[in-house]
């Protein structure tokens, strides 16, 4: 229990200093101006603005019931590694507080369900939690399937310009650093050993 609130605490404290990065940004920064992004000028526009929000939510419910299944005793850890990935990304945000795509819909016209919507981007949030629950799915086939989805949910991202390509990329290789922080230097203080993954599993 005490791995579990441990985590918990540092979840919520990486949220807050997430947010607390944003309202910063909003508030001290005259401008976000949007940046060209030459993959996303390959590709057709698409509104899938209330089918990602959707899905997004759909996959969390998805990863949630794999997760708890399968690693309950891991929950401390997890939840950790999101709080730890959250922080960190409040810190590029507000490092390079960029404006959504050049041919973005307006924020108004679009459905979303996130905050700061106007200037949160880089690096992409939804893509980078998705995968790190992905790296922490035990079943090898279930890990594949999960990459596939998060992959095309982060194409979905582009297509609908919600997310510059950086932005997507940028989510996977910090989710990827986060989580394999967390293997080498984190993992031993909230997993029991018997419950640690193999050290050698990879894609």
């Amino acid at each position: 229990m005490k791995k579990i609130i441990g985590g918990f605490a540092i979840g919520i404290s990486g949220v807050g200093l997430h947010m607390l990065a944003l309202w910063v940004a909003d508030t001290y920064v005259e401008s976000f101006p949007g940046v060209t992004d030459i993959v996303m000028r390959q590709l057709p526009f698409i509104d899938l603005f209330g089918i990602g929000e959707i899905l997004f939510l759909v996959l969390m419910v998805g990863f949630g019931v794999i997760l708890l299944r399968d690693r309950w005793c891991d929950l401390g850890y997890i939840l950790a590694l999101l709080g730890i990935f959250y922080a960190c990304r409040g810190v590029f945000l507000i490092l390079l507080p960029i404006g959504p795509p050049l041919d973005a819909p307006e924020v108004a016209e679009r459905f979303v369900l996130y905050p700061y919507a106007g200037h949160a981007f880089f690096p992409g949030g939804h893509v980078g939690i998705m995968f790190i629950l992905t790296l922490l799915v035990r079943s090898r086939t279930l890990r594949i399937s999960c990459t596939v989805a998060v992959l095309l949910f982060g194409l979905g991202s582009i297509i609908t310009r919600a997310h510059y390509t950086a932005d997507i990329a940028g989510g996977l290789l910090l989710a990827y650093a986060v989580w394999a922080f967390g293997e080498r230097y984190l993992k031993k203080y909230f997993t029991p050993q018997q419950n640690a993954l193999p050290q050698k599993e990879t894609f």
